[in-house]
């Protein structure tokens, strides 16, 4: 019999935790184990490094701000573990976001037990998950969007940053980050931006006029 997957849950909410527990244990049939239940984002990373789930069910209410700074922390320092976001509703503006910031899928509240239990399992093997309805908001978030205005507000500040000729640890002392961090905003930049080098994500903004010339 194989081994169960492994699942960590993260929610601020006793009741959503509980609840999620519950009916995860009720459709699981033994397929799965809750390993934890963390309450914040600290609690997230000390619960992952110390369980090694296979995925964290992570409930956006926990990253309020639109920057996903928990995301991208929980991402950066437990690469190998799958992040499943669970958003307020189906047509959340903040689904681009959470994906931006590493998650593997992202799923409204409202999903069944047995939705979930199969985009966790499809997490873990590699695929990336998204609702039907989340899918459809997510392409209407996306056109007509110039590659420039994907960027997410700390792959801005990380940009104007090297523009201004900053180092990597320059930039990671300002905006209060690791350099692993400001390297990982980096790499997201030029992949959106279709740049070969920090140079021409520099240049492409100046053309898009993020950055004054």
């Amino acid at each position: 019999m194989p081994s169960p997957l492994r699942l960590l849950i993260a929610s601020p909410y006793p009741a959503m935790r509980a609840g999620l527990h519950a009916l995860l244990n009720e459709v699981g049939h033994g397929a799965v184990a809750v390993v934890g239940e963390a309450d914040s984002v600290e609690a997230c990373v000390e619960w992952t490094r110390a369980t090694q789930p296979h995925i964290v069910i992570f409930d956006l209410a926990l990253d309020p701000d639109d920057e996903m700074n928990g995301l991208w922390r929980l991402q950066t320092q437990s690469p190998g573990v799958a992040i499943l976001a669970l958003s307020e509703a189906k047509s959340d503006g903040r689904v681009l976001a959470a994906l931006q910031a590493g998650a593997r899928g992202c799923l409204p509240k409202t999903v069944t037990g047995a939705e979930l239990l199969e985009a966790a399992q499809s997490a873990a093997s590699g695929s990336p998950v998204l609702h039907p309805t989340s899918t459809a908001a997510l392409f209407e978030q996306l056109r007509g969007q110039s590659p420039v205005e994907s960027l997410t507000p700390r792959e801005r500040e990380v940009l104007r940053a090297v523009a201004a000729g900053q180092t990597n640890k320059a930039i990671a002392l300002q905006l209060g980050i690791s350099e692993h961090t400001v390297k990982f905003h980096l790499g997201s930049v030029m992949t959106k931006l279709g740049a070969a080098s920090r140079a021409e994500a520099v240049a492409i903004a100046m053309r898009h006029g993020l950055i004054a010339v």
